[in-house]
């Protein structure tokens, strides 16, 4: 926002991938009245996957067509030889962005219920129809509903707008913010290395019990 606002500020036309906040919007009447142009949401995802949303979507409504059930999942995966590790991931951009990420609050549709859910990995769903040799999974982003006025979709029974990752990424990070891996919160100085964490997140975690097995992995 400090970015925008500058620009703004300084008549400079600006573009960008963030999704628009409604501070952005605030800044929209003072853009237009100096002949500004912001253009937000024009990267992958928001962008590339909206773009193509609205070619089905006015394509259908040509033909006389209602469309009831919407879902659009967008994620950057590694090719399939590259996914050579247990999340079948490689981060391409901030690892800790891309892993806050996935604690955001998720709002959809599904099947005529809105959802809210802020544990969006547990709404995980496999997707093993996408590929003979690949398999995937996918999990709702953020707030979808805003997006469906916006799309003219507001009858949509099912709208959701989400991730797409290798199968088992969902369950090993949910599994670390489970066992409070993941946290911001402050860790105990003479920490230095992963198992020392790991331990350490495990001993202040109220939501496991380790039995048998995780102890000896851990130990």
């Amino acid at each position: 926002m400090p970015v925008l606002s500058a620009c703004v500020a300084e008549g400079v036309n600006t573009c960008t991938s963030s999704y628009v906040s409604p501070d952005m919007m605030k800044l929209d009447a003072e853009a237009k009245r100096k002949g500004l142009t912001l253009l937000n949401e024009c990267g992958l995802d928001p962008g590339i996957d909206i773009m193509g949303t609205m070619k089905i979507v006015d394509e259908a409504k040509a033909r006389g067509w209602k469309v009831v059930s919407y879902e659009s999942f967008c994620g950057g995966i590694p090719v399939a030889e590259q996914a050579d590790n247990p999340l079948g991931y490689k981060f391409s951009w901030s690892p800790g962005a891309a892993i806050k990420a996935s604690r955001n609050q998720a709002i959809f549709m599904k099947d005529g219920q809105r959802v809210v859910t802020n544990e969006p990995l547990k709404w995980s769903e496999d997707r093993d129809g996408y590929s003979v040799a690949m398999k995937f999974e996918v999990y709702p982003n953020r707030d979808s509903t805003v997006f469906m006025e916006r799309f003219g979709m507001t009858d949509c029974e099912t709208f959701i707008r989400g991730t797409i990752r290798f199968k088992g990424f969902s369950g090993i990070i949910s599994a670390f913010h489970d066992v409070g891996l993941t946290s911001d919160d402050k860790i105990d100085s003479s920490i230095s290395t992963l198992r020392e964490l790991t331990n350490w997140r495990f001993s202040k975690s109220q939501a496991m019990a380790l039995d048998a097995d995780t102890k000896a992995l851990v130990s």
